[in-house]
């Protein structure tokens, strides 16, 4: 009798540990990426009720002290303080009115802006920063102006 031998069956089903592998990692990663976002989103924090949206908070604007300087006819320079000319026209009057301004509840932070024509002379321009420092003034500028000659700002 003669046997017949049958061929061998073959599996068609796809080996399945690789994608097992594959999905675990994407898993992993998932996982950990989303625990991430939520403790970003999760910071603790204890903000005053009066702030943000719906907060009775106001806005305080702090103006800009200007200064300006003019040269006059006779190679002088006259100083101008927010618009108004200083009298006397000296350094140290600027300085002794911008530290009662500060000692009065000005910002001592506040920007100063120092606008001074082409034609002024830069030891005008320094003995005004120094006024300024010399009061306590800290956030200081400096501008060039197209005023020349007499004349108020």
């Amino acid at each position: 009798m003669s046997s017949r031998v049958l061929p061998p069956t073959r599996s068609y089903a796809p080996n399945l540990a690789p994608m097992v592998d594959v999905t675990m990692v994407i898993l992993i990663f998932f996982m950990l990426g989303a625990r991430l976002v939520v403790e970003e989103g999760a910071l603790p924090t204890e903000l005053p009720s009066q702030v943000g949206p719906g907060g009775g908070s106001s806005i305080t604007i702090i103006p800009t002290v200007r200064i300006t300087l003019i040269e006059t006819a006779q190679g002088g320079c006259q100083i101008f303080l927010m618009g108004s000319e200083i009298p006397g026209t000296s350094f140290t009057t600027l300085q002794s009115i911008l530290k009662q301004r500060i000692d009065e509840g000005a910002n001592a932070e506040g920007r100063v802006l120092i606008e001074a024509g082409p034609d002024v002379e830069y030891q005008y321009v320094v003995s005004a920063m120094d006024a300024c420092v010399g009061s306590g003034f800290q956030n200081i500028r400096f501008a060039v102006s197209g005023i020349s000659g007499q004349g108020s700002p």
